[in-house]
C-alpha cells in the first residue's frame, strides 16, 4: 500500500461498461477483452482511466463490471452497455505494486469506514492508472469505495 485512505469526490457522468460473472482465474482474460471492446466503442470520448466495479466478491464467481468513463454518451455495441456514473464522496487508497497485493488497501478502507462511521454506496472500484504492460511492481491502482452522503 502506498498511501493511507483519503476522502475524494467521484465525478458523475456517462460511461460504458461490460459486466459478467467470472472465476478469479478468468479476470485477466475478462479485462483484456472487455477493455478492448470498451476502447473500440468509446474511442476519443474516453474521459479518464478505465476501472472495475466489483459488485459481489463472495462465492466461486465474481460479479464484475469493466467501465470506461466518457466525455459524452456513445451508442453501445455488442455486449457493451451504457452506464451513468453517480458522483459523490468516496474513500480511496493508492496502491503501487502487483494486483495480487491489493488486500491491505481493501483492509485499510474497511478500517477507515468503521472508524469514521461511514456507509458504503455500491461496490469497490479498482481504477487502473497504469496498463498491464507496466511491470507488476510499478502498477498503480486506486482502490476506491463510494460512500453515502451524510
Amino acid at each position: 500500500m502506498d498511501t493511507a485512505p483519503e476522502l475524494t469526490t467521484l465525478p458523475a457522468g456517462p460511461a460504458i461498461a461490460v459486466r459478467d460473472q467470472v472465476a478469479m482465474v478468468e479476470l485477466p482474460a475478462f479485462f483484456r477483452a472487455a477493455f478492448r471492446d470498451l476502447s473500440a466503442c468509446g474511442g476519443a470520448q474516453q474521459a479518464g482511466p478505465p476501472f472495475a466495479i466489483y459488485h459481489l466478491l463472495d462465492g466461486p464467481r465474481i460479479d464484475v463490471e469493466a467501465v470506461m468513463p466518457l466525455r459524452a454518451p456513445v451508442a453501445p455495441t455488442g455486449h457493451v452497455h451504457a452506464l451513468e456514473l453517480t458522483g459523490g464522496p468516496a474513500v480511496q487508497v493508492r496502491h503501487v505494486g502487483p494486483y495480487r497485493e491489493l488486500g491491505p488497501a481493501y483492509e485499510a478502507i474497511d478500517d477507515w469506514i468503521e472508524a469514521h462511521a461511514r456507509a458504503r454506496a455500491g461496490g469497490f472500484r479498482e481504477v487502473y492508472l497504469t496498463g498491464p504492460a507496466v511491470g507488476s511492481t510499478e502498477q498503480i491502482t486506486l482502490v476506491v469505495q463510494p460512500l453515502t452522503t451524510n
